[in-house]
């Protein structure tokens, strides 16, 4: 899987000060299953997590809604997670 460059070093001071509050505070609107997820896909390089929140997040944190996702012009339909057999 091929990992993004580390965006920390790309973001002035501010700006990653910015974007950690702004982090904490959507993690608290998370549900408190999927808040792990989240903040593993916002804090490290990892595509799989991010992919997974990020369609999560879309459905309203309903797991079983990804599976049965018809937004097929999605760019991520064809990887969302849950649908592997």
């Amino acid at each position: 899987m091929k990992t993004r460059p580390d965006l920390k070093q790309a973001e002035s001071p501010a700006m990653q000060a910015l974007r950690k509050q702004r982090i904490e505070n959507r993690v608290k609107e998370i549900p408190k299953k999927y808040r792990k997820l989240y903040k593993k896909a916002m804090e490290t390089n990892n595509e799989e997590a991010a992919i997974e929140a990020l369609c999560l997040e879309c459905i309203c944190w309903q797991k079983k809604e990804v599976v049965n996702c018809s937004y097929l012009t999605c760019p991520l339909f064809g990887v969302r997670p849950y649908t592997r057999n």
